[in-house]
């Protein structure tokens, strides 16, 4: 979610304090904004560690207590070395095995521990929020992956020297300074859950809703983010079936789809370059989610409320697929007019993509090369 499109759809506080939601919420630009400016926001997210992002991007954290905290914590992780999160699940401890090295993972174990066994649920937050900006970066430090920040985590090293403890210390005080410059004028609420069922949010109580849902051939955030959650108590395959349910996955339906989907498909497939190449069954799980998420976004919105849409398009298998074009759609069934829409152009340096490219006919570059910002009126 790019800020400034957070920043036109929400405006300064007036009269009256509106209710701002994101049912995709990723890492809290919505949710900031929203309070920052005055009013109330819920967010979900079916991602653990983007539902720990945004809680800690709208909670009040005194920052004193927070280095004091992170102080007694690399204290005791230098003296003891704790017991693992994820407690004696095989498959999670080889996963740990192929990703960390021995040194590193010992750390860890001692610092998670250490961590567990802070009172203050947002200091508690905030330090593994710190500590996973150590584990989810584009070149390996905590782990021997590079790109796992980028959804493309591949083991790089087999040994690492790197300082887990002293790391941990030095995130800490970089999101510390972030922290501080916030401003919270709003109360927000987030929750782990599934924006095609949104339970956090009543019916016909929010007045805005903006959000980015995923594309088709999405980036796998949880692919990356898995490195970081196992920390935290999550086992591998709780995370896999996160992962195998997320919209945009590559994954097909089997069962028939409904008319509408089929509908939508065959727009696709009309303008499509090479139709015999597209995976139908991935498209109809893909357009039958965002009718998912477009139904509850109508029960959710007051009448005359706007949802504000941050589509990327995306190419997969040498077809471009426009995802604002079926997002739309699923709006307009689900009761939604259309009011506008804007495409902007995203540079390549900015494009969040494992591999960073200025040749435009890479298929890296084609896969997202715009998004397009979609108002819908209820």
């Amino acid at each position: 979610m790019a800020p400034e499109v957070a920043l036109d759809a929400i405006p300064e506080v007036g009269d009256t304090q509106l209710t701002i939601i994101d049912p995709m919420c990723g890492s809290g630009t919505v949710l900031g904004v929203a309070v920052a400016r005055g009013h109330n926001a819920v967010g979900e997210d079916i991602d653990p560690l983007a539902v720990m992002m945004s809680t800690l991007a709208v909670s009040p954290i005194n920052a004193s207590a927070l280095e004091a905290a992170a102080h007694k914590v690399v204290q005791q992780a230098r003296r003891s070395e704790g017991v693992p999160a994820w407690g004696d699940d095989a498959e999670t401890n080889r996963f740990v095995d192929f990703w960390f090295g021995q040194i590193q993972k010992r750390q860890l174990i001692a610092l998670t521990h250490a961590i567990s066994q802070i009172e203050d649920d947002v200091e508690r937050l905030a330090l593994r929020v710190a500590l996973s900006r150590i584990i989810v970066t584009k070149s390996p430090k905590a782990s021997l992956a590079a790109d796992t920040s980028h959804s493309r985590p591949h083991r790089v090293k087999e040994t690492s020297d790197y300082d887990v403890i002293a790391g941990f210390a030095q995130s800490v005080t970089e999101l510390t300074r972030t922290l501080v410059r916030r401003q919270i004028r709003g109360v927000a609420q987030v929750a782990l859950g599934d924006a095609r069922v949104l339970s956090s949010v009543d019916d016909a109580s929010a007045d805005i809703a903006v959000t980015s849902p995923p594309y088709l051939n999405a980036l796998d955030y949880l692919r990356g983010h898995r490195l970081a959650l196992v920390w935290f108590g999550y086992r591998i395959a709780e995370l896999r079936t996160r992962r195998a349910d997320s919209i945009g996955a590559e994954r097909g339906r089997s069962d028939d789809a409904p008319a509408v989907v089929m509908e939508m498909v065959d727009v696709i497939k009309r303008s499509a370059a090479n139709p015999d190449a597209l995976r139908i069954p991935m498209l109809e799980r893909f357009a039958l989610d965002c009718v998912g998420f477009a139904l509850q976004l109508r029960r959710t919105l007051k009448p005359g409320a706007t949802a504000v849409l941050v589509v990327g398009n995306s190419t997969l298998r040498g077809n471009y697929i426009q995802n604002d074009l079926i997002a739309r759609r699923a709006m307009e069934h689900a009761g939604f007019h259309y009011q506008s829409q804007k495409e902007r152009e995203i540079p390549p340096s900015q494009r969040y993509m494992a591999i960073n490219t200025s040749d435009k006919a890479s298929s890296m570059a084609k896969r997202m090369r715009t998004e397009v910002v979609l108002t819908m009126g209820r």
